[in-house]
């Protein structure tokens, strides 16, 4: 096995982008401490930043080490987690159609171009095989790749959210895990203070959309998150996939999240101030 890498609110403010108000009738002390402080959309040092400075891997990918795609019918290979995400001191658990295969598990993101970072490799894995994720992992999307000893390769997905952590983006991973990458390596590379979650976490309140100054999602149509701004990405594959990246793309989709954060702090700032001026 490799190192393990070392590592209230202003809710109804608005239904939807744009759309903000002020509470009224709030005690000034209280209504500042409710206040989330909302990190710019980019700092230039953030955790993300610095965990892409780590050394990146490209071996998640089927093809490498003379690996194979499991049949998609019949698979030699698969596994299942028990939840799409957990948080850093968490344990998920994937339950494998095989025992005997090898459990590898990498971080999506930029890594000079690297695409993923390798944390672990765990071999001759179980019919379940447990992770309790480190508390120093930063949220993001990962991969457990799972490989039979005859090379027979699958993957599956999951988030590592970090609710605690106030960030200039939040980005709701759904949908095909190709898409979401994309998206990822290129919010990663363009340095971005970005944390993760899935839909089912906004759902449940396991995240709260008021602490970040916008919501990121891949969609073809417009969406709308109480207490958030939403930006929909349409075209996720334009913004980093080898081959596909168009740069008018890239641009759009930066100033969407640049002017989403930007009123999103603005609107922060004018609820604290009128806040101050009733106390």
């Amino acid at each position: 096995m490799s190192e393990l890498s070392r590592r209230t609110v202003l809710r109804g403010l608005g239904a939807g982008a744009g759309a903000a108000a002020a509470a009224p009738g709030l005690l000034a002390g209280a209504a500042e401490a409710a206040t989330p402080v909302v990190p710019p959309a980019r700092t230039g040092d953030n955790p993300v930043v610095r965990e892409n400075r780590a050394p990146g891997s490209d071996q998640w990918a089927v093809g490498c080490a003379e690996t194979r795609r499991a049949d998609p019918v019949r698979p030699q290979i698969a596994g299942r987690a028990d939840r799409d995400s957990v948080a850093p001191g968490e344990t998920l658990r994937l339950r494998l159609s095989a025992p005997g295969a090898t459990v590898s598990v990498y971080r999506v993101g930029h890594y000079g171009g690297a695409r993923a970072r390798h944390l672990l490799t765990d071999a001759d894995a179980g019919r379940v095989w447990t992770l309790k994720v480190p508390d120093t992992w930063v949220s993001g999307l990962f991969l457990a790749v799972l490989t039979t000893p005859d090379g027979y390769r699958a993957h599956v997905h999951f988030v590592v959210r970090e609710p605690a952590r106030p960030s200039g983006v939040l980005h709701v991973v759904s949908g095909e895990v190709g898409a979401e990458a994309s998206v990822v390596r290129w919010l990663e590379e363009e340095g971005y203070d970005v944390t993760y979650a899935t839909g089912r976490d906004v759902r449940e309140g396991r995240v709260d959309p008021a602490r970040y100054g916008a919501l990121v999602r891949i969609g073809s149509r417009p969406a709308t998150v109480r207490g958030a701004r939403v930006v929909t990405l349409p075209r996720p594959f334009a913004l980093s996939e080898p081959g596909r990246t168009e740069e008018a793309a890239r641009r759009t989709a930066s100033a969407l999240i640049e002017a989403a954060t930007a009123a999103t702090a603005a609107t922060a700032a004018t609820a604290a101030a009128v806040s101050r001026s009733r106390s």
